[in-house]
């Protein structure tokens, strides 16, 4: 399955080349889908900017043809979910060499660039190919695209295994259970991969479509996995969720590769091969991998990157080759599998005139499959109500980031 080459661009022209004629990537807004010939002649239409990173929208069909035309000109791409999302400036010089950058705010909250060696790039989509071929997805397997592909888990499980290694995807117009269902009836393959976040997991396994013969490996990351949604969905549809952890600095870490459901709620999988991880006095997990970011433009700490264990926001423990996660410690606010960031809510709120002050929280959700949701107090002027602020708040954030509580504070308030 996979190619030989040591450079991204060069590895996806021997795919390419292999496969020109074989059906490559369905989409919502490509009637018939494309070769993996026509993704090639579809990158080749790009015009790129003449400096500066190229950016692809997750939301766009050009979005991996946009990737494989930065990879050809050995051209940053910066990798965002939306078109209409304004990237952050970049406060740092990008060198040559750096194939990927990805912004977000990661398990701390606090929002920056993340840049991305070729090198580095390549450990990362080699490791989760290697890891999806021991969960057994095979050359004659689609992956089902419900996730976002330009988030860290989409990008290096769906985008990087289809150019790296000719793995096929059909992407679809939503997670929601309709389109899933669609994805899974249609064409002649009856081999899918399917990657998910436990709220997603559940809201497929409540509307009866895991049962489908075609699902051949399912998989979770980005929010812990209860043992009652694995434990239901096996005893259900007889499908096996597998646990996948990773985090954005760092690239994947650990995969749960049992054939039957854990008995551990912490367990989170064994390391990787070319992973290791150990448990700082604190309990924060660290890891050791090749696929480590080269460096962000806002550094968390003067050591951040200069270390041989890159110091993670998890807290956990290593039980031999087990990794067990048991909290996490950064002030992003993690919704349904989402890192938000508690500053980027409150400056949103805050560009509302009338709005005096919003202080941004978390709170642990009743549904454990979303794990976490925002909460924010706030105090207005007079003449400004909440209804106008959730309006502006809707507006200016993700659907996942608007604040789900809303505490209006009065003046007497501290």
């Amino acid at each position: 399955m996979l190619a030989r080459c040591q450079m991204l661009y060069e590895r996806w022209t021997e795919i390419r080349d292999e496969r020109r004629d074989q059906l490559a990537l369905r989409h919502p807004d490509v009637t018939g889908g494309w070769t993996f010939g026509q993704l090639q002649a579809e990158a080749e239409k790009i015009d790129l900017p003449a400096s500066g990173p190229v950016i692809a929208n997750g939301d766009s069909a050009g979005f991996i043809p946009t990737v494989i035309a930065a990879w050809a000109q050995r051209r940053p791409v910066l990798i965002q979910e939306q078109q209409k999302q304004e990237p952050l400036p970049i406060r740092a010089e990008i060198p040559d060499d750096i194939a990927l950058i990805k912004q977000s705010c990661g398990a701390s909250g606090v929002e920056r660039s993340l840049f991305y060696g070729e090198t580095r790039l390549l450990a990362e989509g080699m490791r989760n190919i290697h890891a999806l071929e021991q969960l057994g997805v095979t050359s004659d397997c689609r992956s089902l695209g419900a996730i976002s592909l330009a988030h860290s888990y989409g990008f290096g499980c769906l985008v990087l295994p289809l150019l790296l290694a000719g793995i096929p995807l059909d992407v679809l117009s939503g997670p929601l259970p309709m389109f899933v269902q669609q994805g899974l009836d249609r064409g002649p393959e009856k081999s899918f991969f399917l990657p998910g976040v436990p709220a997603l997991w559940k809201t497929w396994w409540l509307t009866k479509i895991l049962a489908h013969p075609s699902i051949k490996v399912a998989l979770s990351a980005g929010a812990p996995l209860s043992l009652e949604l694995e434990q239901g969905v096996w005893n259900d549809a007889g499908l096996k969720i597998h646990n996948f952890y990773g985090t954005g600095e760092t690239g994947a870490v650990t995969c749960d590769f049992t054939s039957e459901p854990r008995g551990e709620a912490s367990l989170i999988g064994t390391m990787l091969p070319g992973v290791d991880v150990m448990t700082a006095e604190d309990g924060r997990i660290c890891v050791r991998t090749d696929a480590t970011a080269r460096f962000a433009d806002k550094l968390l700490g003067s050591d951040e990157f200069s270390e041989d264990y890159y110091r993670t926001m998890d807290l956990g423990e290593v039980r031999g080759k087990e990794v067990h996660w048991h909290d996490h410690c950064g002030e992003a606010i993690n919704v349904a599998g989402r890192k938000v960031s508690p500053a980027k809510i409150a400056r949103a709120c805050m560009s509302l005139t009338g709005v005096l002050e919003a202080k941004v929280s978390s709170v642990r959700s009743r549904d454990f499959e979303r794990f976490e949701e925002v909460k924010i107090a706030v105090r207005l002027a007079p003449g400004c109500d909440l209804k106008q602020l959730k309006q502006h708040a809707s507006e200016q954030l993700d659907s996942w980031e608007v604040p789900r509580h809303w505490e209006v504070l009065d003046s007497t308030q501290p």
